[in-house]
Protein backbone atom coordinates (compact mmCIF):
# COMPACT_ATOMS: atom_id res chain seq x y z
CA UNK A 1 0.00 0.00 0.00
CA UNK A 2 1.18 3.49 -1.20
CA UNK A 3 1.79 6.00 1.97
CA UNK A 4 0.49 9.07 0.10
CA UNK A 5 -2.07 8.10 -3.36
CA UNK A 6 -3.00 10.62 -6.17
CA UNK A 7 -6.09 9.25 -8.18
CA UNK A 8 -7.48 10.85 -10.75
CA UNK A 9 -10.72 9.66 -13.10
CA UNK A 10 -10.77 13.23 -15.54
CA UNK A 11 -11.39 10.75 -18.97
CA UNK A 12 -10.03 12.08 -22.27
CA UNK A 13 -8.69 15.73 -22.22
CA UNK A 14 -8.04 18.25 -24.91
CA UNK A 15 -4.08 17.84 -24.65
CA UNK A 16 -1.70 16.07 -22.58
CA UNK A 17 -1.97 16.71 -19.40
CA UNK A 18 -0.91 15.15 -16.23
CA UNK A 19 -2.65 13.86 -13.19
CA UNK A 20 0.06 15.51 -11.07
CA UNK A 21 2.84 18.25 -11.79
CA UNK A 22 5.56 19.67 -9.92
CA UNK A 23 6.72 23.29 -10.83
CA UNK A 24 10.39 24.89 -9.49
CA UNK A 25 9.42 28.15 -10.79
CA UNK A 26 12.39 30.36 -9.18
CA UNK A 27 14.20 31.10 -12.65
CA UNK A 28 17.16 32.53 -10.77
CA UNK A 29 18.02 29.12 -9.08
CA UNK A 30 19.21 26.11 -11.20
CA UNK A 31 18.34 23.21 -8.94
CA UNK A 32 16.14 19.91 -8.91
CA UNK A 33 12.33 19.69 -9.04
CA UNK A 34 12.38 16.27 -8.38
CA UNK A 35 14.69 14.53 -5.99
CA UNK A 36 14.23 10.70 -5.26
CA UNK A 37 16.06 9.46 -1.87
CA UNK A 38 15.70 5.50 -1.35
CA UNK A 39 16.79 4.73 2.73
CA UNK A 40 16.73 0.50 1.55
CA UNK A 41 19.97 -1.59 1.57
CA UNK A 42 19.40 -4.15 -0.65
CA UNK A 43 18.83 -2.48 -4.08
CA UNK A 44 16.06 -4.64 -4.80
CA UNK A 45 13.42 -1.77 -4.85
CA UNK A 46 12.94 0.66 -7.89
CA UNK A 47 13.37 4.12 -7.20
CA UNK A 48 10.66 4.81 -10.29
CA UNK A 49 8.44 2.27 -11.50
CA UNK A 50 6.13 2.79 -14.19
CA UNK A 51 3.15 0.35 -15.16
CA UNK A 52 1.32 1.51 -17.99
CA UNK A 53 0.95 0.12 -21.45
CA UNK A 54 3.11 2.13 -23.17
CA UNK A 55 5.49 2.84 -20.76
CA UNK A 56 7.48 6.12 -21.53
CA UNK A 57 9.54 8.58 -20.48
CA UNK A 58 10.08 11.81 -22.38
CA UNK A 59 13.04 14.71 -22.26
CA UNK A 60 11.84 17.95 -23.56
CA UNK A 61 14.82 20.47 -23.42
CA UNK A 62 13.30 24.14 -23.11
CA UNK A 63 14.62 27.18 -24.70
CA UNK A 64 15.84 26.07 -27.63
CA UNK A 65 15.44 28.09 -31.04
CA UNK A 66 16.35 27.17 -34.88
CA UNK A 67 14.59 25.39 -37.44
CA UNK A 68 14.38 21.32 -36.21
CA UNK A 69 11.02 21.20 -33.99
CA UNK A 70 12.46 17.75 -32.85
CA UNK A 71 15.78 19.36 -30.96
CA UNK A 72 15.84 18.56 -27.60
CA UNK A 73 13.12 16.25 -27.36
CA UNK A 74 14.12 12.64 -26.77
CA UNK A 75 12.53 9.31 -24.79
CA UNK A 76 13.11 6.23 -23.22
CA UNK A 77 10.28 3.28 -24.56
CA UNK A 78 9.59 -0.28 -23.49
CA UNK A 79 8.05 -2.07 -26.49
CA UNK A 80 7.50 -5.73 -25.09
CA UNK A 81 10.82 -7.04 -25.04
CA UNK A 82 12.78 -4.00 -26.04
CA UNK A 83 13.88 -1.02 -24.48
CA UNK A 84 14.65 1.73 -26.76
CA UNK A 85 16.04 5.53 -27.01
CA UNK A 86 14.28 7.39 -29.53
CA UNK A 87 14.66 10.79 -30.61
CA UNK A 88 12.08 13.09 -31.67
CA UNK A 89 11.53 13.61 -35.65
CA UNK A 90 11.70 16.46 -37.75
CA UNK A 91 8.27 15.73 -38.82
CA UNK A 92 5.62 18.46 -37.37
CA UNK A 93 3.00 16.81 -39.71
CA UNK A 94 0.26 14.27 -38.93
CA UNK A 95 3.43 11.50 -38.90
CA UNK A 96 5.31 13.34 -35.84
CA UNK A 97 6.85 10.99 -33.49
CA UNK A 98 9.95 9.70 -32.64
CA UNK A 99 12.82 7.94 -34.22
CA UNK A 100 14.60 4.61 -32.63
CA UNK A 101 18.04 5.80 -32.04
CA UNK A 102 19.24 2.40 -29.87
CA UNK A 103 17.32 -0.67 -29.14
CA UNK A 104 17.97 -3.09 -26.63
CA UNK A 105 16.60 -6.97 -25.87
CA UNK A 106 16.67 -8.48 -22.67
CA UNK A 107 18.69 -11.38 -22.66
CA UNK A 108 15.85 -13.98 -22.91
CA UNK A 109 14.57 -12.50 -26.02
CA UNK A 110 17.82 -12.88 -27.38
CA UNK A 111 20.10 -9.86 -25.84
CA UNK A 112 20.62 -8.13 -28.77
CA UNK A 113 21.37 -4.16 -29.49
CA UNK A 114 20.62 -2.86 -32.62
CA UNK A 115 21.52 0.67 -33.55
CA UNK A 116 20.71 3.48 -36.26
CA UNK A 117 17.38 2.12 -37.43
CA UNK A 118 14.78 4.70 -37.98
CA UNK A 119 11.90 1.97 -36.45
CA UNK A 120 12.26 -0.72 -33.42
CA UNK A 121 10.37 -2.81 -35.83
CA UNK A 122 13.28 -2.30 -38.69
CA UNK A 123 15.45 -4.88 -36.99
CA UNK A 124 13.45 -7.43 -37.78
CA UNK A 125 14.50 -10.75 -35.67
CA UNK A 126 18.39 -9.57 -35.23
CA UNK A 127 19.45 -11.85 -38.35
CA UNK A 128 18.06 -14.96 -35.94
CA UNK A 129 21.00 -14.67 -34.18
CA UNK A 130 21.33 -14.16 -29.76
CA UNK A 131 23.67 -11.56 -28.36
CA UNK A 132 24.59 -9.33 -31.60
CA UNK A 133 25.01 -5.97 -32.78
CA UNK A 134 22.96 -4.88 -35.38
CA UNK A 135 24.54 -1.42 -37.23
CA UNK A 136 22.63 0.04 -39.82
CA UNK A 137 23.95 1.52 -42.37
CA UNK A 138 25.37 5.00 -41.82
CA UNK A 139 22.99 8.07 -43.57
CA UNK A 140 26.17 9.61 -44.21
CA UNK A 141 30.06 8.09 -43.71
CA UNK A 142 32.36 10.18 -41.42
CA UNK A 143 35.25 11.89 -43.82
CA UNK A 144 38.96 11.45 -43.39
CA UNK A 145 39.26 15.44 -43.91
CA UNK A 146 37.19 15.66 -40.54
CA UNK A 147 38.64 12.81 -38.41
CA UNK A 148 38.81 13.19 -34.54
CA UNK A 149 42.21 13.01 -32.70
CA UNK A 150 42.67 10.03 -30.50
CA UNK A 151 39.06 8.01 -31.61
CA UNK A 152 38.63 5.42 -33.95
CA UNK A 153 35.14 5.69 -35.53
CA UNK A 154 32.99 2.31 -36.77
CA UNK A 155 30.30 2.18 -38.91
CA UNK A 156 28.75 0.17 -41.90
CA UNK A 157 28.63 1.35 -45.27
CA UNK A 158 26.11 -0.60 -48.17
CA UNK A 159 26.41 -3.55 -45.35
CA UNK A 160 30.52 -3.49 -45.30
CA UNK A 161 31.42 -2.65 -41.99
CA UNK A 162 34.05 0.26 -41.54
CA UNK A 163 36.55 1.77 -39.39
CA UNK A 164 37.87 5.27 -39.46
CA UNK A 165 40.92 5.80 -37.45
CA UNK A 166 41.75 9.24 -35.92
CA UNK A 167 44.48 9.49 -38.72
CA UNK A 168 41.57 9.91 -41.04
CA UNK A 169 42.60 6.29 -42.40
CA UNK A 170 39.49 3.89 -43.68
CA UNK A 171 39.52 0.41 -43.43
CA UNK A 172 37.00 -2.18 -44.63
CA UNK A 173 36.93 -4.79 -41.61
CA UNK A 174 34.49 -6.80 -43.44
CA UNK A 175 32.53 -6.95 -46.88
CA UNK A 176 29.02 -6.90 -47.38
Amino acid sequence: MPTISITSNDGKLNSASAVLEVSATNQEYNQPVLRIKQAGTSGGAASIRIDDPNPDIEFVETGLTGPDPGAGKFEIAVQADQLQINGRNADVGPNKGFDTIVVFTRPAAGGNIGIGFPEAKDYKKFGGGQGVIVIANASVAPSPSKKIADVGILYVQDGALMYMSSNGNVKEIAPA
